[in-house]
Formats: C-alpha cells, structure tokens, sequence
C-alpha cells in the first residue's frame, strides 16, 4: 500500500499539469507544411481561397445538417459560414448542438463543381458559443440624398 502512494501522487501531478497548460497550448495541424501546401486555414472565409488539402483548424459552431448533402453540415465562426463534411466516425460518442462551440480540425477539400468545403479528421467540443463566434451582422445600408419635410 505504501508503494502506491507516490505513483497516485505522481499520476495527479502529471494531470494537474496537463489541465493547467491544456488552456495555454496552441493547436497546430499535424502534417507536412513547407513548399506545396498551404498555411494553416483558421477561418472559414479563408476556406474559399485556399488551396486543396491546406490544412484547417476551424473554432465556431455547427448550423445545420445540410439537406440530401450526405455528411455535410454548415459551419459557422466570426468569419462567416462554409461546408464541412463531417462522416459519422469523427462524431464518436459526442452529441453535437448549434450552442456548442466546437474545434474541427482537417483539409481543405477542393472541387471543380462547388465552393471549396474542410474535409473534418478531428472534432471537440471546447465550450458554449458567444456573440463574438457569430458574424457580425451587416447594418442596413443608409438612404443617401436630400431627406423631405
């Protein structure tokens, strides 16, 4: 019994520092980034522009599942909105809702027919969404000329 006091207290010191440094670490695609690829996507407007297999880490929230479109979901951040396809096996066991705020991480997935859409290996949910991950909505343009009396 006495042998196993310090491995207990060995194993809740590692966790305590990994849960204190999980908040500070920066997340990084895995893979080859040099000539040929791209930098890392980390907005949905910029999904558009980038070029096939970028690697993506995208943080906001899912919209919607889109309908007849086979694993595809609308993806929304401050940015505003893009596809991704998400397939069944990356879900695991997480329920996913329009108020979580999720982390994708993929590629870029381009095609000749359609706006580019991020290709998801990897999803978690990291909190509740705020009004700073939704876009900003566009005010109405203002009438210009001479207002009448």
């Amino acid at each position: 019994m006495r042998t196993m006091r310090p491995v207990l207290l060995n194993l809740l010191s590692t966790l305590l520092f990994v849960f204190a440094c999980g908040g500070s670490l920066a997340v990084f695609a895995a893979g080859f980034e040099g000539p040929g690829v791209g930098p890392t996507v980390t907005r949905a407007v910029d999904v558009l522009g980038a070029q096939d297999d970028a690697p993506s880490v995208l943080e906001g929230h899912l919209v919607e599942k889109l309908p007849r479109r086979k694993h595809r979901y609308l993806f929304e951040d401050h940015s505003g909105q893009v596809v991704v396809e998400i397939e069944n096996r990356v879900f695991g066991q997480l329920t996913v809702t329009p108020h979580d705020k999720v982390r994708l991480q993929g590629h870029v997935d381009w095609n000749r027919k359609r706006p580019n859409e991020v290709e998801v290996d990897s999803l978690s949910i990291i909190g509740v969404i705020t009004p700073k991950d939704v876009p900003d909505a566009v005010a109405p343009p203002q009438k210009s000329g001479p207002s009448r009396r």
